[in-house]
């Protein structure tokens, strides 16, 4: 018998809708076992790397062929600068015969080698003697209050710890992360100095205290700037969940420890009258915020790694290849605004703006799920990714906010958070502080000791000196942003 022929293709266009629906919902079926085989390799990974020791800290990305450690050969020496100042001692070291044949040297040369270190630290203790009477009108009692005393306690709090001390341990604790127990052992061991964690605990929360003003005063500094950048990270205030956040900008940082992760903590730190553009990720809380936002492209390049990651399909491995192309075209140009003139910038990106609109109106009609669901996002906030272009001098990432958190990372893990309530919010105003002065090339000390010796609360500038009422809304130095497409001088901090 002869063998039959093989059907046509179906004319009708209900069956051909059905046959496309058909291939359609075969290709997501077999996107999804994709993924899940891939979730299922993950799983297994973990369970077996968390039974080792070292499985949390190793490294997971390894580069195939890594750069050949140190200076190529022919590269000039590299060295410490030689001291500027003469040295304090100078101390021959002979060498006149072979230690193995004993006979004398010839040709001899002299060598120098410098060598820096600390002197032994020896405590510097002072006495204050006080003196206090009772007026004989009023009969209230006095005394007096040198410059740099830091407290009018006698009797059994006469004996003190300086301002020096206990900003070296604030430090250390709360930009360093380095837990007060290890503090007392460092202060026992170099400095000779036995103190109780618990006095640097208290002496933490006084400074904090008699920092506020100037806290409250870099909080409407930073409302002033053009652009803030935004993020937040798992906290914990004793067994409850919290979130640290932070809002930082080129010479201002604030963070913030609040029970929620919800938009009401941006607002309050920003205020309602915020009209800069806000860095951020892509968090859901920002969107209901009033003010201009820029995305981050940075995390929508590693969303799109993560997906190449699990074995997509070649049409999906094609456009997310495709769109991390376009992002950093865009980041690219971003940064080559001020070489081009105003013509061919705006020439460039609106060329960018095509590609990117081809990628999410065209190319992606028939995507797998996950593509579709970045699709989607990208969509959302098409301007917002679109910011740093359309506005020159706003970043394309978050990654400035992404530095500022890390610190407060290393807080976390090594130190465990906080455990009370008032801890927190000493954390919160102290690193504030430390980070912010650190941007303006200063140093905490200098702020520190002046905070510490104030006999009445105010604001200080980054030198120490008071900052009068009708300045306060311009406290610290001025910084260029850029709002809109016009160059404003932002207050303050940023």
């Amino acid at each position: 018998m002869a063998e039959r022929s093989l059907a046509p293709n179906p004319t009708c266009s209900g069956c051909q809708h059905r046959d496309g629906t058909i291939a359609q919902l075969q290709q997501q079926v077999a996107d999804l076992q994709r993924q899940l085989d891939e979730l299922r390799r993950q799983l297994d990974q973990s369970q077996q790397a968390g039974k080792r020791q070292a499985a949390p800290f190793r490294r997971t990305h390894h580069v195939e062929n890594p750069k050949k450690p140190g200076r190529p050969k022919g590269h000039p020496r590299a060295m410490r600068p030689l001291p500027a100042t003469e040295p304090d001692r100078i101390i021959p070291v002979p060498c006149s015969f072979c230690p193995d044949c004993q006979k004398p040297l010839i040709n001899t040369v002299v060598h120098q080698q410098f060598q820096t270190d600390l002197p032994p630290v020896v405590p510097l203790v002072t006495r204050f003697d006080v003196h206090g009477g009772t007026c004989p009108c009023c009969r209230r009692y006095h005394q007096g209050r040198h410059p740099e005393m830091i407290s009018d306690a006698i009797g059994a709090a006469a004996n003190q710890l300086g301002p020096v001390v206990l900003t070296m341990a604030a430090e250390l604790k709360h930009r360093l992360g380095v837990p007060y127990r290890k503090i007392t052992d460092f202060f026992r061991t170099y400095f000779g100095l036995s103190i109780s964690h618990a006095t640097l605990v208290r002496a933490e929360q006084r400074l904090a205290a008699k920092a506020e003003p100037t806290f409250q005063l870099l909080q409407e500094a930073l409302r002033a700037c053009g652009v803030v950048h935004a993020d937040e990270t798992g906290w914990r205030i004793g067994r409850l969940n919290a979130w640290l956040w932070v809002f930082t900008s080129a010479k201002a940082t604030i963070y913030a420890i609040r029970r929620s992760r919800g938009h009401e903590v941006p607002e309050e730190i920003l205020g309602e009258d915020f009209d800069g553009i806000l860095v951020v990720d892509g968090w859901s809380a920002y969107d209901v915020l009033d003010c201009r936002k820029g995305r981050c492209n940075g995390h929508i390049l590693r969303r799109c790694r993560d997906l190449l990651e699990q074995e997509p399909s070649e049409a999906d491995a094609a456009l997310l290849r495709r769109l991390m192309a376009i992002l950093r075209a865009g980041l690219a140009l971003a940064k080559r605004y001020p070489e081009l003139t105003a013509q061919e910038y705006e020439r460039q990106w609106r060329a960018w703006e095509d590609a990117f609109d081809g990628w999410l109106l065209v190319k992606t009609k028939r995507a797998g799920a996950a593509v579709q669901r970045l699709r989607k996002h990208l969509l959302g906030h098409h301007d917002e990714f679109m910011r740093h272009l359309l506005v020159p001098g706003v970043p394309g990432t978050n990654d400035a906010a992404e530095r500022m958190i890390r610190p407060s990372v290393i807080v976390r893990k090594v130190g465990g958070c906080n455990k009370t309530l008032r801890g927190a919010l000493v954390h919160a105003v102290l690193a504030s502080l430390m980070v912010s002065v650190r941007q303006n090339g200063k140093r905490f000390l200098e702020l520190a000791l002046a905070l510490w010796r104030q006999t009445t609360l105010q604001a200080l500038d980054w030198s120490g000196e008071p900052v009068p009422q009708a300045e306060a809304e311009v406290p610290f130095e001025p910084d260029l942003c850029r709002r809109g497409s016009e160059a404003v001088l932002a207050v303050a901090s940023g």
